[in-house]
């Protein structure tokens, strides 16, 4: 048997095993007590440095957070402010619809207006040719009369004439 602080008995490594003997207190050196403590250092300093950083880091996600929740917001104003101008503009679309239909129809009654105005001349046209048709003939005749008179003024006359010849 061996004693308790004995290191155990060394026996042959495997390729690549790590031989895991205890330490020995007459191996260590005090240069790598020295580089330990100079290494403990560094490491101090450099974790230091690392918290400092982490901290800054973590202060740049909040702002970035409260960055990110400001975007949001103003996405939110922003959607909500081309919602209402959709919404205006598919109104103003429907007002001009509204406004185009009503031209139309305004449009159609005036052009029915003007085909029945167009008819009434047509019509007052027709009648108006049968008029002068009509006055030609009144005037044929009223000149026909005219002469017929005239004819027979005339034969009055040569009849009194004759007359006062008889009688003298």
């Amino acid at each position: 048997m061996g004693f308790v602080n004995s290191p155990p008995k060394a026996r042959p490594l495997k390729q690549g095993a790590v031989d895991c003997q205890w330490p020995q207190p007459h191996r260590i050196r005090r240069s790598s007590r020295d580089e330990a403590s100079a290494e403990v250092v560094e490491l101090k300093k450099s974790l230091g440095e690392k918290g400092v950083k982490l901290e800054g880091l973590e202060k740049k996600i909040d702002g970035l957070k409260s960055e990110k929740v400001d975007s949001e917001k103003k996405v939110r104003v922003s959607e909500r402010k081309v919602g209402t101008l959709e919404v205006r503009e598919l109104e103003e679309k429907s007002k001009s619809v509204r406004v185009e239909e009503e031209m139309r129809e305004k449009i159609d009654d005036k052009e029915r207006e003007i085909n029945g105005f167009k008819k009434k001349v047509n019509v007052l046209e027709s009648e108006l040719a049968k008029w002068i048709v009509e006055k030609k003939s009144v005037e044929g005749s009223l000149k026909e009369s005219e002469s017929k008179s005239k004819e027979m003024e005339a034969k009055i006359t040569e009849l009194e004439k004759e007359i006062d010849e008889v009688k003298t």
